[in-house]
């Protein structure tokens, strides 16, 4: 039994060598070793849920009530319904099945250790294929191919190092900023630029020892201001998409920040979002909606449409899939998850680490691929978990 969880944990940690190949073995290798990991633990899982079950709030339960609810509807009022039902399931599969990984690894330290040495070990070699990849094929002009996983590798690299202390983890830190450079991963800039920020304010708060004082404070101008910023980017994107004010259209947002193609689609999501305000087209739907494959026509964006397979930012996404319901439960329950993992531990470490895996992944997104990417949800709510359980067997130990 336990040779087979061990097996178990070498799929679950190898799947993202895996992700190299195709998102096939990676999807089968982890859920796979997940399923394998739950059937001989099951006695573990029963026990542990019984305590934490007691500790949720009725506050809990409203907001993933009201979370189920409102992308139900959405999903059952969307234009492809199967493909919107179809993401739910996965999406609430990942959840569940992170939060399952989190009740085993607590309650085993050689398990939790075993598995983050394993993803230490993989990305290390994830790490390295790549840069040999970037550097044999850089003259040729082909190094965007593992720009997305570099997105994923960047936010391992930074997370290892709480999980695990590994020389192989030397590997990845070292590999990191030529990966980022030659795979063209702007993501990656964007998501670490947001974490160290974020992380650098909340650790100067911290050391003056002003921030509970000023948390409400904090938050309220922080929305304020990003609903004004927000308003004042809006106004500047392209509202017009007849062929005429498309070739007139003037670009008042620097374009080396944010590139043509990317603001008329920003423009026409924001439009087609104000349509149908309330709960959107259905999830994993938005290149359905009408008008959404139809050449831009721009002489800047070629033979690029509106919206190619996703409006390429998280929140327009969601905003124009699930409406301002969906939109408002999902962030209030990633939100909750979230609120709870941060009260299982006080160390600043632990906070900062969470702090950047959200920063990075929230902020790698509003330039990043579609949310509804299976194996980059996995790798969030994975991650949450892992960092959760590191945390909660250091707290045991003390």
């Amino acid at each position: 039994m336990t040779k087979l969880s061990d097996y178990a944990i070498l799929l679950i940690g190898f799947s993202f060598l895996f992700l190299l190949i195709n998102k096939i073995a990676f999807g089968a290798s982890l859920i796979f070793g997940i399923v394998i990991l739950i059937f001989f633990n099951l006695e573990i899982i029963v026990k542990q849920s019984k305590r934490i079950f007691k500790k949720i709030s009725k506050y809990e339960v409203l907001i993933a009530s009201f979370f189920l609810f409102f992308f139900f509807i959405s999903a059952f009022l969307s234009i492809k319904p199967y493909r919107s039902f179809l993401v739910i399931i996965y999406l609430n599969l990942f959840i569940v099945l992170s939060f399952l990984i989190f009740l085993i690894l607590v309650e085993n330290k050689k398990k939790a250790i075993f598995l983050f040495k394993i993803l230490s070990i993989s990305f290390a070699a994830n790490a390295l294929l790549i840069f040999i990849y970037n550097v044999s094929n850089y003259e040729f002009e082909e190094l965007s191919k593992f720009k997305g996983f570099v997105n994923l590798m960047t936010i391992f690299t930074v997370v290892n190092c709480f999980l695990f202390k590994s020389k192989f983890n030397y590997i990845t830190i070292i590999l990191l900023i030529p990966n980022i450079i030659m795979s063209g991963s702007n993501a990656s800039v964007l998501g670490i630029l947001i974490g160290i920020f974020i992380c650098f304010i909340f650790f100067c708060l911290k050391k003056l020892q002003v921030l509970y004082r000023l948390k409400y404070f904090l938050l309220t101008i922080s929305v304020c201001i990003s609903i004004i910023l927000s308003f004042l980017f809006y106004k500047n994107l392209p509202s017009k998409f007849d062929q005429k004010s498309v070739a007139k259209f003037e670009f008042k947002i620097p374009t080396h920040l944010i590139d043509h193609h990317r603001q008329f689609v920003w423009g026409f999501s924001i439009q087609k979002f104000m349509l149908k305000p309330l709960f959107g087209y259905g999830q994993d739907s938005s290149n359905f909606i009408d008008g959404s494959q139809v050449d831009i026509g721009s002489k800047y964006t070629g033979d690029m449409n509106f919206i190619p397979s996703h409006p390429h930012n998280f929140l327009l996404e969601i905003l124009l899939e699930t409406g301002l319901f969906g939109t408002f439960s999902f962030i209030l329950l990633i939100y909750i998850i979230n609120v709870r993992v941060w009260k299982l531990h006080q160390s600043l470490k632990f906070k900062l680490h969470l702090i950047f895996l959200n920063s990075f992944f929230w902020g790698s997104s509003l330039v990043n691929f579609s949310f509804w990417l299976s194996w980059w949800q996995a790798s969030y709510f994975l991650l949450l978990s892992l960092i959760a359980s590191k945390v909660f067997i250091d707290k045991k130990e003390e």
